[in-house]
């Protein structure tokens, strides 16, 4: 067996540059001395080879190795350990195979394993684990930004200087993000797997790393640092997978706390989506949003606030928004019919505003056409190259629009499926579209930006944000005059889109914004956000009032049209609720796989779903 036997020795000088002062460590790739640059003390780190039998296995190691030179060198930051370009360097020994050598700046200080270690009977303050995590995710974006993921973070590596400075080290795990690497995640192929017991997440475990397993991975560093107990330590909530660590961390508001519980998602994809989701966070808890103000009084529920003195203006106005009758034709409701075509995830479905038709937009990149009465399929239209992740009715029942990954939005005909025009403008991923309820406005969500369409013309009227940080979905107000923007930052915003302004930001939560929907008399907002739905004051930004479903993160919501019955869809369940007493109905089973789109009919006695099971369902109470 070919063996790595390190021959550097104190005071030996290498590549007529480096004298070895002195041996700091061995770990289990690499060990590492401390050397003289022309006076300036370095770390010098050396692979280590001697555990690898396999040739494979240790040309693995060695690219490892490389690809940490390779990123060091290019990156530049007081929290990342400094490398010259000519810093990697390769000894040839006469009796021995190579011996690679990385030279690179020495950190003075201890890591946060060694500070939690040497601080056990003080636990890390929320002000400096805030500070802390600020500085460990603007050096975090300074690798995004570059494509990489670090994929080893972890207390033991990182470091701490004596000014207070956080430096994020041990680069060997270090992958980049390029096309082939997209490729064979797409093609579910393992890549190297990099695990550290505690912290790393489920899907890098699987060898499919992603900018998010970064993020978990320091959200179970700073359990360790604001608890003094390994993640391994605490128990898991028996349903959800959650750590329960948060009553060993008594010190922290329950703000805070969230926001670690954000990081650690058990899926990537309800996990901050970049380090910007973090700061913005952040700053939440600094300097929190203050509570607006209650809505001036309803004129016609006036002399019932002398009555109710000691109860908000808000519950007063739930309660006399909707009457007292019992809601109870969606108690019972039966599956008519089941509709099939697509070849793939169903995202988006509209109802014609005659209640006649259907339109159905699939990753299969087709829309497809159906009658409602009789689930007839009558037309599909093609055109995009890509998914189509919505679709939308125009009020006058006259035009489709269509968004997709092609990066277009296109707009046809409902009653022939002839194809009208493309919307263009700085090519950009479609996410959401909604048209305003006077069928003038088209709105836009793109991967960076919201635009503002003509429809008629086609011509772009503003760019109503020019980077959209996450937003997801978009509705218009039943009056036209705003609309409501979703992100999976966790925000919810009040714009007027015809001024191009923001007038409030009124939700902030630890998960995304699943789903967002208006009630028909506008008066209130419901959003979706994990398993919980809210409805808002859309007008005050006021929460009036909160409740959770039993399933999956909420995907979809919709009001029936007289607006006293919400559906929603989390995982495979539609449940149906009384919007007034807050009251489950019923809950609706039948698909195989989780539901993305719900629609009412205008009659309000139909309700469509669709599925990622490439179905359509249709149910009516009885």
């Amino acid at each position: 067996m070919i063996t790595n036997t390190i021959m550097i020795e104190p005071n030996q000088l290498l590549q007529n540059r480096y004298r070895v002062i002195r041996k700091l460590g061995k770990g289990g790739f690499a060990q590492t001395f401390e050397i003289d640059d022309c006076g300036i003390k370095k770390v010098l780190k050396v692979l280590n080879l001697e555990r690898f039998s396999q040739e494979e296995s240790r040309q693995k190691a060695v690219d490892l190795f490389q690809r940490e030179a390779a990123v060091l060198s290019r990156l530049n930051h007081p929290g990342i350990p400094k490398v010259e370009p000519h810093g990697y360097f390769v000894l040839y020994p006469e009796t021995d195979e190579l011996i690679h050598c990385l030279v690179m700046e020495k950190i003075d200080g201890v890591t946060l394993k060694q500070w939690r270690t040497e601080n056990r009977d003080r636990l890390l303050t929320q002000e400096e684990a805030m500070s802390w995590l600020k500085q460990l995710v603007e050096i975090l974006e300074q690798l995004h930004r570059q494509e990489l993921i670090h994929r080893d973070i972890k207390p033991s590596n990182i470091m701490i200087r004596p000014n207070g400075q956080l430096v994020l080290i041990d680069f060997g795990a270090v992958r980049e993000i390029t096309n082939t690497y997209l490729q064979r995640q797409r093609d579910n192929i393992t890549g190297t797997v990099i695990i550290s017991t505690g912290y790393t997440p489920q899907e890098q475990m699987e060898g499919h790393a992603v900018p998010q397993s970064d993020f978990f991975a320091l959200g179970r560093t700073f359990v360790y640092l604001l608890t003094g107990k390994s993640p391994t330590e605490f128990e898991r909530n028996s349903r959800t997978g959650k750590l329960q660590w948060r009553e060993s961390a008594t010190q922290i508001s329950r703000e805070f706390g969230d926001l670690i519980e954000y990081m650690m998602a058990t899926f990537h994809g309800k996990r901050p989506q970049n380090t910007q989701m973090i700061l913005s966070c952040l700053d939440d808890i600094v300097s929190p949003q203050p509570e607006l103000p209650p809505p001036p009084p309803i004129p016609q529920i006036q002399h019932k606030l002398t009555e109710n003195k000691g109860k908000s203006l808000i519950s007063i106005v739930w309660r006399f928004l909707y009457n007292q009758n019992p809601v109870s034709p969606w108690e019972k409701v039966k599956l008519r019919r089941t509709l099939t075509g697509h070849r793939d995830i169903i995202e988006s479905i509209a109802i014609s505003p005659d209640g006649q038709t259907i339109v159905s937009g699939s990753y299969d990149a087709t829309i497809k056409i159906w009658s409602l009465r009789t689930g007839e399929l009558q037309n599909t239209l093609k055109g995009h190259n890509n998914r189509i992740t919505c679709v939308a009715i125009s009020a006058d029942g006259q035009i489709i629009a269509s968004g997709s990954y092609d990066q277009t939005i296109k707009l046809w005909s409902l009653s022939t499926g002839k194809f009208l025009q493309s919307l263009e403008y700085r090519p950009d991923r479609v996410r959401n579209i909604a048209f305003s309820p006077n069928g003038q406005i088209l709105l836009s969500i793109g991967e960076w930006e919201i635009k503002l369409w003509a429809v008629k013309t086609g011509k772009l009227l503003r760019i109503l944000a020019g980077n959209s940080q996450g937003a997801r979905l978009v509705a218009f107000s039943p009056d036209c005059h705003t609309c409501a923007i979703g992100s999976l930052n966790g925000t919810l915003e009040i714009w007027h889109p015809s001024m191009g302004r923001k007038l409030r930001t009124f939700a902030n939560r630890m998960c995304g914004i699943g789903a967002i929907a208006f009630s028909p008399d506008g008066q209130i907002l419901a959003s979706g956000s994990g398993t919980t739905i809210d409805f808002w004051h859309p007008q005050t930004g006021k929460l009036i009032n909160s409740f959770s479903v039993e399933s999956d993160s909420i995907a979809s919501l919709a009001f029936s049209p007289d607006g006293k019955i919400l559906a929603s869809a989390s995982g495979k369940i539609i449940e149906m609720w009384d919007v007034q007493s807050n009251k489950r109905l019923t809950k609706l089973s039948g698909h195989t796989k989780p539901v993305y789109s719900l629609s009412f009919n205008p009659q309000g006695d139909i309700l469509v779903s669709g599925a990622a099971d490439q179905t359509l369902k249709i149910w009516q109470w009885v």
